[in-house]
């Protein structure tokens, strides 16, 4: 399982940055009213999409479980930590119990985190895979000698894309 924590340092770099950033707010922003609003962006990282909701008219606030996320989101809004994680399903269950419904859903993609099985192990070797550096070393070596094996070596796998959904009472 991914270390957040750990990977921090390096999240937004290794997962598109500003392009992705923009991408995921601009979709976040179709699903918002127009006007003054609350908007809880669970799970939010580094708070480097966070951010760009910030509106005069609107109170943003971003939740993660991840203090290492959280220690570079708190630079750019303001965050906290939950005390027991959630998984989608029980956020939505919550919410409907909250008298909460979903208003809309959309995708963005997560523009620049496609990688090639070579920009893999690269992304390996730098260290910016956090990951591997606290895994057993054969655990590593297992997951570069498949990346090897893998056909199209310099090609990009596609970005993937993330699903949003906006709730409101």
């Amino acid at each position: 399982m991914l270390d957040y924590d750990d990977e921090a340092r390096h999240y937004d770099a290794t997962r598109g940055g500003e392009t992705r950033a923009r991408a995921a707010a601009d979709a976040v922003e179709r699903l918002l009213p127009q006007g003054p609003c609350a908007v809880l962006d669970i799970a939010c990282g580094t708070g480097i999409v966070t951010e760009r909701l910030l509106r005069p008219e609107r109170t943003v606030v971003g939740v993660d479980r991840s203090p290492g996320m959280l220690g570079l989101a708190a630079r750019r809004l303001c965050a906290y930590t939950p005390r027991v994680p959630d998984r989608s399903a029980r956020v939505l269950d919550r919410a409907a119990e909250l008298g909460l419904r979903m208003a809309g859903r959309t995708v963005f993609p997560g523009t620049g985190q496609g990688r090639s099985p070579r920009g893999w192990r690269e992304a390996i070797d730098a260290g910016h895979i956090s990951w591997c550096t606290h895994a057993p070393q054969d655990r590593v070596a297992e997951v570069r000698r498949r990346l090897s094996a893998l056909p199209g070596q310099d090609t990009a796998r596609p970005d993937p894309r993330y699903r949003l959904v906006a709730l409101k009472s």
